[in-house]
Order: C-alpha cells, then structure tokens, then sequence
C-alpha cells in the first residue's frame, strides 16, 4: 500500500461527519463492502480501540434455529449426503409417508 499525497494510506478514505453525526460513505468504500442503501452496517470495536465496518443483516426471530451451528452441521451433512447420491426416491406420497415413519421409528429406537 502505498502512501497519498498527506501520508495517509492509499486504501484509506476521509469521511466528514455533519452536525447530527451523520456520513456519506464514498462509492468506492460502499462497493467494496458490498452495501448500499438501506443496507445496515455493523461497526465493530478492534482489540486496537479502532472500529472497524461490517456489513450486518438482521435474522426474524422464528429463523434464529437455521443459524444453530448444530442445525448448520446437520444442513451440511445432509448436502453431502445429496451430492453423494446417497438419497431415498419414493413414488407415491403413501410410500413416503411409510419411508418417513419408519425413520422416525428408527430414530426412537436409539
């Protein structure tokens, strides 16, 4: 990285905060952190005192449990499963059903 003309990083921007506290981030800046409008952004104090800018998006309550590092790994276990073709087909919603109820039946046995 080199330096600009007032010794500051070429990767740095200035940012004028008006009387409400308020700032326009610079087009380049909102590029790279993939935002815009509207978007929310999440400004995170580093373990130097600084902060530093995230780009942050609010989850609804009742889809907290898909987040659950528990739900992620069964999610990810279940995608590899899928790829590996290592699947069930059925042909009627009956047989699904029964295929459905034998897992449960299964999975209480244990």
């Amino acid at each position: 990285m080199g330096l600009g003309a007032w010794g500051v990083s070429m990767s740095s921007a200035f940012v004028t905060l008006d009387k409400k506290g308020r700032a326009t981030l610079p087009e380049n800046v909102r590029t790279a952190l993939g935002v815009e409008a509207g978007d929310l952004i999440i400004l995170e104090r580093t373990e130097r005192g600084t902060y530093e800018l995230v780009p942050a998006t609010l989850i609804p309550k009742d889809q907290l449990w898909f987040y659950h590092p528990e739900m992620q790994e069964r999610i990810r276990k279940a995608e590899a499963s899928i790829a590996a073709s290592n699947v069930s087909k059925t042909r009627t919603v009956k047989t699904a059903r029964a295929f459905l109820h034998g897992l449960k039946k299964r999975a209480l046995q244990r």
